[in-house]
């Protein structure tokens, strides 16, 4: 597939493939990535190359020898609440065949979790890929919710920094995972999804999937009478101090409108894949996709107000991308 997107516009992948058309192309120059790649159709992996090549390629992000750590979002099994398996599988080729060394899949899901009978295909997805699952270590909650935890055995406690958040509105403290930190490169792969404690998730609540699960009870709007804004700024505070991206690749190919993140809820099929490295700017893009006016959207407002990205998609160079499957 070609790397360079032309301002005429049809990319033409090898016969048996794709075939993708440009339909807004803002490009700045013929040869300058835009900010923000969306690719529509019926086919997730397909889509992840599609939005990739037109960043670059994967070989602007991993170098031969790297450590790459992957962060997708999985909430069970129902439609619209985790992250596509063909995205996974795209992206670990990719990855692959630039050269990484090593592909991880950080979370602090218990292996029981990860051992369910309904995971299998997730399991199965990641061996395929050769992504090893890095499972950090947590300690088990405190009995009652609220209560207050005891201190995390030594070794737990190792896989953990503790971080100050200067900037923090509600958040001052928050424990992440020392993982984050031991990779070359970061590759963040949420969902648009809902999200009944802030309205909407995408990049930048999937940090949550970084920081202490002891600590992420103080953001939902139940722990001590916080409200909704609470968590929304609580989330826009972390992620004034986790790691940023190298590299956002986001699942819109079905997404729960109602009851996320677990569902079972409506769904909408944007059939998209959508990829950049502005944390707002995307989120203000998925927000779009389940129907929500995403300069609105409060988390996303916050952490625009933190000087995080860019709201106004206006600003930025944004292209869209349709793909269907090649009949030659």
């Amino acid at each position: 597939m070609s790397r360079q997107i032309t301002r005429r516009g049809f990319v033409r992948a090898s016969a048996g493939s794709a075939i993708l058309s440009a339909a807004t192309l803002s490009l700045a120059a013929a040869d300058a990535p835009p900010d923000l790649v969306a690719c529509q159709g019926p086919d997730a992996e397909q889509n992840t190359r599609a939005v990739v090549e037109a960043l670059g390629g994967m070989g602007r992000y991993v170098k031969r020898g790297q450590v790459v750590g992957l962060l997708p979002n999985f909430q069970g099994p129902r439609p619209g609440a985790s992250t596509d398996l063909g995205i996974i599988r795209a992206v670990a080729s990719m990855c692959r065949d630039a050269g990484a060394s090593e592909m991880r899949c950080l979370t602090w899901l218990p292996q029981a979790l990860w051992d369910r009978p309904d995971t299998k295909n997730v399991r199965q997805a990641l061996d395929e890929g050769e992504i090893k699952l890095v499972i950090v270590p947590v300690p088990p909650p405190p009995a009652k919710r609220g209560d207050p935890a005891p201190p995390d055995p030594p070794e737990v406690a190792a896989a953990w920094r503790t971080l100050e958040v200067p900037k923090g509105l509600k958040l001052k403290q928050i424990r992440v995972f020392n993982a984050l930190w031991e990779c070359d490169v970061f590759i963040s792969m949420p969902i648009f999804k809902d999200h009944i404690g802030s309205r909407f998730t995408g990049v930048l609540k999937n940090y949550m999937g970084t920081s202490h699960p002891i600590d992420n009870q103080k953001f939902h709007p139940s722990f001590e009478g916080a409200n909704l804004e609470h968590m929304e700024q609580c989330v826009a505070d972390l992620n004034t101090v986790v790691r940023k991206p190298d590299l956002c690749i986001v699942a819109a190919m079905e997404c729960l409108k109602t009851n996320g993140p677990f569902g079972p809820g409506d769904v909408v099929k944007p059939q998209q894949v959508v990829a950049g490295h502005d944390r707002v700017a995307l989120d203000v893009y998925g927000a779009g996709l389940l129907g929500l006016d995403g300069p609105k959207v409060s988390m996303i407002r916050r952490a625009y107000d933190h000087g995080l990205g860019e709201i106004d998609l206006t600003k930025l160079e944004v292209v869209k991308l349709f793909a269907m499957k090649a009949t030659c």
